[in-house]
């Protein structure tokens, strides 16, 4: 059986994991159609119930949260520029890449124990969005 080095899997998880958030751009741009508006999850107040809940749960020491917010209001500005561009590949890689460059950023913010929690995190936060998919998808079905 053929080991994957630590390095495979931390990149496996940073690609795959879609929430923070950011959690934040890969899973702000999914749900931007679905719940639109300022009330998306690029909006103000969605950043900071992310922020808050991944200081509360990861334990941020006050420098990593101010880091971490640092980031998360870089990524914004970016996405907002990249909005801008036309519909295609483009547009679609320039999300991909900012996406794994914010993760990557917050990732080196964290100690081992934090990176572990946030993966958590993250499982947990698509969970919740594949059963609001389901659910959205089946509350029209009378059977």
């Amino acid at each position: 059986m053929k080991f994957i080095n630590k390095e495979t899997i931390i990149a496996a998880l940073v690609g795959g994991l879609t929430v923070i958030a950011l959690t934040m751009g890969g899973v702000a741009l999914a749900y931007s159609g679905a719940h639109g508006g300022h009330h998306g999850p690029w909006s103000a107040e969605k950043m900071e119930e992310h922020l808050t809940e991944m200081t509360q749960r990861l334990d941020l020491s006050a420098e990593q949260e101010a880091n971490i917010r640092a980031i998360v209001e870089q990524a914004q500005t970016q996405r907002q520029e990249i909005k801008e561009m036309p519909r295609g590949k483009e547009k679609f890689v320039a999300i991909r890449d900012l996406r794994f460059a914010t993760e990557d950023q917050i990732y080196a913010n964290l100690n081992c124990e934090q990176r572990e929690e946030l993966r958590l995190l993250k499982r947990e936060h698509k969970v919740e969005r594949m059963e609001e998919r389901f659910e959205r998808r089946h509350s029209g079905d009378t059977k």
